[in-house]
């Protein structure tokens, strides 16, 4: 594993550590007085589902991932909504699933963008020279 991707699986790791310690605390009821906590959700969990496209190399280790965030969304709601008293609140379920479904979509983008960079450059090293008929 390269450095950049440990350092990004590190990150990965903080941040489900510390929607999971948010789930526990009732401070959270401030972003739903300043209406930004939608916002918040989507952000988040688009992040979390992104990572894993960019860190694994494994198309289908990468998407599986990307796609346990959702589950571990239902968990952390569930674990708010007892915890806080707040309820289950579909509209925050909601919005963690967009947020996957963006983050999944940007990385599958993103890994498709890679792919062909890589299948161009080793296109054009194959490519003879017209003139001098070697490979450039």
């Amino acid at each position: 594993m390269k450095p950049y991707h440990a350092k990004l699986l590190s990150f990965w790791f903080l941040l489900i550590a510390m929607l999971f310690t948010a789930s526990f605390l009732t401070v959270t009821a401030i972003f739903h007085e300043l209406n930004i906590d939608i916002i918040f959700h989507i952000l988040v969990y688009s992040i979390l589902s992104f990572l894993p496209m960019l860190i694994f190399r494994k198309r289908k280790t990468a998407f599986l991932l990307s796609l346990a965030v959702a589950p571990l969304s239902f968990f952390f709601e569930s674990m708010h909504s007892i915890i806080s008293g707040w309820g289950f609140e579909f509209l925050d379920a909601l919005a963690n699933n967009i947020g996957i479904i963006a983050g999944i979509t940007v990385g599958l983008f993103v890994r498709l963008k890679k792919h062909f960079e890589n299948e161009s450059t080793n296109i054009n090293g194959l490519l003879e020279n017209p003139i001098t008929h070697r490979k450039q």
